[in-house]
């Protein structure tokens, strides 16, 4: 989990799962993938599942981190978040009660934050 992310558009990122399949051309070019490759060999524990060397890679399995639902509920303050920067949380591997735990996460209410 990144807590704070270069990403323009965000605060941090959040991966509760990781890895993923190329199943179109969009997928050509994917970022992930390639990182994931480079934190496999930098030691990373999230990326040591190996998927499919035909539609994954090094790193990049479809790998569910149960622990990793608890990181937002140790947050102190509000932030915008990039969830699965790393994966599809809707992937075919992906156990839909797992979807259903990330979805029903309950993170703490934070008061004086106006949105928009």
């Amino acid at each position: 989990m990144g807590d704070r992310s270069a990403i323009e558009w965000t605060e941090a990122t959040w991966n509760p799962t990781t890895g993923c399949d190329r199943i179109s051309a969009g997928c050509d070019n994917c970022y992930a993938l390639a990182l994931a490759k480079r934190l496999k060999a930098m030691g990373a524990a999230k990326y040591q599942v190996d998927g499919d060397p035909r539609t994954s890679g090094p790193g990049f399995g479809v790998t569910v981190h149960p622990d990793a639902l608890q990181v937002p509920l140790g947050w102190r303050a509000p932030r915008v978040v990039f969830v699965n920067s790393m994966s599809d949380l809707f992937h075919a591997r992906v156990p839909l009660d797992y979807v259903r735990r990330v979805a029903a996460l309950r993170l703490p209410a934070w008061r004086g934050r106006k949105s928009g």
